[in-house]
């Protein structure tokens, strides 16, 4: 009995996190992070997307938040666009765009999402002021189903961030 209990006593504590988003259909998500993590919920923009705000409280003023978006084009097969394509290129035009505007991707770190799907967190360093060093960031973009994508923005350790990406889901 004694093993058991210091068994249980010595595993990681983690936060489970579920609730239901509204994008064009209800869909319950999961997420498991330590508990020093507060988890909330933003309003939606036009039932597109929705996003979840994590904010680190050891450290205090750690966050990331994670943009849910639905993704559809009403019709037949013939013009429904690449899902996965969409989200590549997504992650193509965000980069882009922080390169434009003096980010510089520092690193690279692939994981793996609860759907099998490799996805991978870009560390980027964002140029700092005068009177403030540069800020690192992460960033991932990644498809939950067929058409629900997330995208990530995280400045919590790499670890937390992975974690996001790797228990994030949708459930039935």
């Amino acid at each position: 009995m004694a093993l058991i209990f210091a068994s249980v006593c010595l595993l990681p504590a983690y936060m489970a996190y579920e609730d239901s988003i509204m994008v064009v259909e209800m869909k319950n998500i999961s997420l498991n992070l330590s508990p020093e993590y507060d988890i909330s919920k933003n309003g939606s923009v036009a039932m597109a997307a929705q996003t979840i705000s994590i904010n680190s409280t050891d450290p205090v003023g750690k966050n990331a938040s994670i943009m849910l978006m639905y993704f559809n084009v009403e019709g037949d097969e013939s013009q429904q666009i690449n899902q996965t394509e969409f989200s590549n290129f997504m992650e193509t035009m965000f980069l882009g765009a922080i390169k434009v505007t003096g980010g510089k991707e520092t690193g690279t770190t692939m994981v793996m999402s609860p759907q099998g799907e490799n996805v991978t967190l870009h560390t980027i360093l964002m140029p700092g002021t005068k009177t403030q060093p540069g800020k690192e960031t992460v960033f991932a973009f990644w498809d939950l189903d067929d058409f629900n994508h997330a995208i990530l923005t995280s400045d919590l350790d790499q670890n937390a961030s992975a974690r996001i990406v790797e228990t994030l889901e949708i459930i039935p």
